[in-house]
């Protein structure tokens, strides 16, 4: 997740600012199919998912706890629409149950925090 907490820093400029290039990137990065859109108020959203990653990030790293920035991080990774799946050798994983490509890009990131944290 670190690529997106660092987005907004990005030395070619904020690659999720506007939609258009949002979407660029979300497919270079396989989150959203080649055909898959996403509308200008799931992009609001991913913005808003993207400041909540950097505020939890930054207070964690700062050795603080941020229940605001918790709070609207936990709201806004439901869109994933988690599930947990059992693999044949008994592993438990995280899956999304979401058919809605923006749903599905919400999920991937979600997966990352909890396998990989922030």
């Amino acid at each position: 997740m670190q690529f997106l907490v660092h987005s907004v820093t990005a030395p070619e400029g904020d690659f999720l600012a506007e939609r258009e290039s949002a979407v660029t990137w979300l497919r270079e990065q396989c989150l959203l199919p080649g055909e898959a859109e996403i509308t200008n108020s799931e992009h609001s959203a991913l913005l808003r998912l993207r400041d909540s990653l950097v505020d939890v990030h930054t207070a964690r790293a700062a050795g603080r706890p941020d229940p605001d920035g918790a709070a609207r991080l936990s709201r806004a990774l439901a869109d994933g629409r988690l599930v947990t799946t059992v693999t044949p050798a008994g592993e438990a994983k995280l899956a999304s149950s979401a058919r809605a490509p923006y749903s599905s890009v919400v999920a991937a990131i979600a997966i990352a925090v909890a396998e990989d944290g922030l």
